[in-house]
C-alpha cells in the first residue's frame, strides 16, 4: 500500500505545502516543506527498528507518519518550523 498526506498551511502571505511519504526503499518516514514549489525543509524519521516487531503494521507505520506530518503542520502554524526541521546536511546550498 502507498499512502501519504498532503496539506497546504497558509500564514500570512507564505503558503507551505506539506508532504509527508513514507520511503519504504529506505525505511524513511518523510515529510517535506515547500513553499512555491522549492522544498524550504524536511524531516525524515528511519522506521527501521519498528519494522523488525513482529506486530509493526502498514497500519501503524501510517499512524506514525500521521502523528509526524500533524506535527510539521503545527509547528508551521505555530512560527516554529525551523525547531522541527532536520538541519540541513553540511555541504549543501543555502
Amino acid at each position: 500500500m502507498i499512502f501519504g498526506f498532503n496539506t497546504d498551511v497558509k500564514v500570512a502571505e507564505t503558503t507551505y505545502h506539506v508532504q509527508s511519504e513514507a520511503r519504504k526503499n529506505d525505511h524513511l518516514l518523510q515529510t517535506q516543506v515547500f513553499v512555491k514549489g522549492r522544498c524550504v525543509g524536511k524531516r525524515a524519521v528511519s522506521y527501521a527498528d519498528h519494522f523488525k516487531e513482529p506486530d509493526f503494521s502498514e497500519e501503524r507505520m501510517q499512524d506514525i507518519l500521521r502523528e509526524q506530518h500533524k506535527n510539521v503542520v503545527e509547528a508551521i502554524r505555530a512560527g516554529k518550523l525551523e525547531s522541527i526541521l532536520d538541519p540541513p546536511a553540511q555541504g549543501a546550498a543555502q
